[in-house]
């Protein structure tokens, strides 16, 4: 997993971005102790705790996606279904014989 370290510091041009944020005095207050307790100041603290969640979203993201291989066989499950199962026409069976029987 990245961390804020991984990213140069020491080059100005490379913290060219703003990124803005409001919260509530108490909250402020608790980040700043936590990021005091780190040893980071605030805007590292934060940076660091968004970009590991960062990473942690679009990690999950990335096991979603399918290989060409399986991307295949899914389509071909889709277009090709299975021939219905006897205890699955058995039970469309009685599903459809119980809705027949009832009175509104």
């Amino acid at each position: 997993m990245t961390n804020l370290a991984a990213f140069p510091t020491d080059a100005k041009s490379m913290k060219n971005a703003r990124v803005e944020l409001k919260t509530s005095n108490d909250l402020k207050d608790v980040l700043r102790e936590a990021a005091m307790a780190a040893g980071l100041d605030l805007s590292a603290f934060i940076l660091n705790a968004a970009l590991e969640r960062a990473e942690s979203v679009l990690e999950n993201q990335r096991r979603r996606q399918l290989s060409e291989q399986s991307w295949q066989q899914l389509n071909q499950l889709i277009s090709e279904p299975a021939a219905p199962t006897l205890a699955l026409k058995a039970l469309m069976r009685r599903r459809n014989s119980n809705n027949g029987n009832h009175s509104k």
